[in-house]
This record gives C-alpha cells, structure tokens and sequence, in this order.
C-alpha cells in the first residue's frame, strides 16, 4: 500500500513537470564491470541539469563479486534515510542492482525503488563472459563476476531477483546490422552481448540506439532518453530514432 501511495505521487509530481523533487528522492548512477565512474559522468550531469539528486556510484566491479557489491550497495542507500530512490545503471551496474534486491526486498523500511533505467544490461548474462570464462588465466585475471555473466540458465545473472515494483527502462545497443560489433557472437550485438540477453520481461519501455556497448554512456540521445524516462515512465522520443 505504501508503495502505491509513493508512485503516485511521485508520478503526478513528473506528470506536472515539477523541475526538482523532495531531497528524499535519490537517483543513483552507476557504471559497468571493469569501467570507473567517471564514464558515467555526462549522464550524471544531465540529471543534475534537470535539478534531481544524484549520486555517481562507484564500486569495485574487478575485485568483488556481486553478492559483495549488492550488500554494500544496499548499506549505502540505508545509511542515506531517504523515502524513495532511482537507477540508472550501465552494463552490470544493472546486476549490482539486482544483486541488492537479495537484501532490499527482505528489509520493509528500505526505500521505495522508482525507476530503473538499464543502458545496455547484461539481465541475461553476456555472450562475451561465456568466451573468457573458460579461460583460466583471463578467469584470473578479470575477476569473479566474468563467471557470473555467463548465459547458461544456471547463471548468477539468469538467478538474481528481478525488480517487480519498480517502473524498469532498458536501452539496448546494436549494430543495425546481420552481423555485430563483434564477429566471434553471433547476430546482431553491441560488441559484448545482444539484445535479447538485456530484457527481463517486464520492462515497460525499451529504445534501440545503434552505438558499441562502452559508447552509450557517452551519447547525447541515451542521456536524453535517460531523462525522459526518469520524468515520465517511458522513451517519448525513441519513434524519432534512425
């Protein structure tokens, strides 16, 4: 019931175009595996340009797997006090965010999660972890959560909970093309993975961008989309893409 409550208000506050919100509202940006924070500048910045809070999140996504990284996400956003928060999340930062609903969703006072907007989510594991992972060295060397990624059904990605109250945006990357960014995966793909391993089945909105997966970060139509979505549910302008 609570829930219900928050939404809606929080909804008709973004339906009248209120440029800012109550300091108890909370957007979290947070970047991908083996990137640093600073790649999530620009979007962070243009949340900032529409007056909401934010925070540029960063965390240790080479050296700590992602049961690690979902608790300490979920301490975070306790210690904060705040009533409400939202996501936008690159590549794993997605799973980061899944990985703490393990905690989240057992804790009743934990703040109401809004919106998430998922750039480019491995949500289904990554065609690019199931080539490294075999590979003991680079195994080694890239840390725990290349495992994590993979495919399989039995996959961290493919068990971690998914966000059933919350209002999910995904943006995905592509070529345009029969053949990717990267001709060792099959299809279409953004370099890393493709489009049908980002959905979860209950996204309310995608957008199709044609860019490379570490790319999307820094392009001015996913930072527009990205707003729009926070302030109103969905991709209003995605049908004017090319």
């Amino acid at each position: 019931f609570k829930s219900m409550i928050m939404k809606f208000f929080f909804s008709l506050a973004l339906l009248f175009s209120i440029s800012s919100v109550s300091g108890s509202y909370k957007i979290f940006v947070i970047h991908g595996y083996g990137s640093p924070k600073i790649l999530m500048g620009k979007i962070n910045r243009s949340i900032e340009d529409e007056h909401f809070l934010t925070e540029n999140y960063g965390y240790k996504s080479m050296l700590e797997d992602l049961d690690t990284l979902g608790k300490q996400l979920y301490v975070k956003i306790k210690r904060l006090g705040v009533d409400s928060v939202s996501f936008v999340t690159h590549s794993m930062g997605a799973l980061v965010v899944r990985s703490m609903l393990q905690y989240s969703t057992k804790d009743r006072n934990f703040p109401i999660i809004f919106r998430i907007v998922m750039i480019a989510p491995p949500n289904r594991g990554a065609e690019i972890a199931d080539i490294y992972a075999p590979i003991g060295i680079i195994k080694k060397l890239l840390g725990p959560n290349i495992q994590n990624m993979k495919t399989d059904s039995g996959s961290y990605a493919n068990k971690l909970p998914v966000p059933n109250n919350s209002e999910i945006g995904i943006i995905i990357g592509i070529r345009g093309k029969k053949y990717g960014y990267n001709p060792f995966i099959n299809g279409d793909n953004d370099g890393l993975l493709t489009p049908e391993r980002t959905t979860l089945g209950i996204e309310k909105d995608v957008a199709i961008i044609k860019s490379e997966h570490n790319l999307l970060t820094q392009n001015k139509t996913v930072c527009k989309l990205v707003i729009e979505f926070l302030k109103s549910g969905l991709f209003l302008s995605k049908d004017k893409l090319s």
